[in-house]
């Protein structure tokens, strides 16, 4: 125990009064999410190693270590997955616990991996945190895709539906598009665009603008 607390202050570089303190809620945290030590400490010296000072550390770690129990991921991956969260939407300003406290309806652990992969994206087409975790959701239900999958499929989209030309080709096929909407908002006018077009080519053609021919799937489920 010694040994790796002195590896994580040597990370910190905290004063004795300061580190004192953070080891003492490292033990209660440990205590209150029953996870062995070693554990609580291989997360804390993940977030350490982010450049979070102590105090920062103990809050996240906390966090991390709910979501390792619920997810079934290790205290490394935990951590890298709620910090791919939180600085995916930073303007969102969420914390950590809002962010395990999210009651998902598919499994943490894909949760966890969509939104490190596609998080950043996401916000940069001015999609919302909650709005990415109802779309992952309602597409991992209908294609049992994995995490991971659905959120490099949703980075993709979210880039392409960006694109002047991807636009310019959307609205020549008769889709209400324009470059000022949301991901989100694109995606309701594809979706509301396809409602009103009775030829399969078209709509094969919208969809794979919008994803490409690998993510036509992915496409298909989150505009249903």
């Amino acid at each position: 125990v010694e040994k790796r607390l002195i590896e994580i202050n040597s990370i910190f570089q905290a004063t004795d009064v300061q580190f004192n303190k953070f080891r003492n809620s490292i033990f209660q945290v440990a205590k209150e999410t029953g996870q062995a030590f070693n554990t609580v400490a291989e997360g804390a010296a993940e977030l350490a190693r982010q450049g979070l000072s102590a105090e920062e550390t103990a809050k996240r770690l906390k966090a991390s270590l709910v979501l390792t129990r619920i997810s079934g991921l290790d205290a490394e991956k935990s951590v890298k997955a709620l910090t791919a969260a939180i600085n995916g939407f930073t303007s969102a300003g969420l914390n950590a616990n809002q962010i395990v406290d999210t009651a998902f309806a598919v499994s943490a652990q894909d949760l966890a991996e969509a939104f490190s992969r596609a998080g950043s994206t996401a916000e940069d087409a001015g999609v919302s945190f909650d709005q990415l975790l109802g779309l992952v959701t309602a597409v991992e239900q209908k294609t049992a895709r994995g995490g991971a999958v659905i959120g490099n499929a949703f980075k993709s989209i979210f880039t392409r539906l960006q694109r002047g030309t991807t636009i310019e080709e959307l609205k020549e096929l008769g889709v209400q598009i324009d470059a000022s909407m949301s991901g989100v908002q694109k995606l309701s006018a594809l979706s509301s665009a396809i409602e009103n077009i009775v030829d399969p080519t078209v709509v094969s053609k919208i969809k794979e603008l919008a994803g490409g021919v690998f993510q036509i799937n992915v496409v298909s489920a989150a505009l249903k």
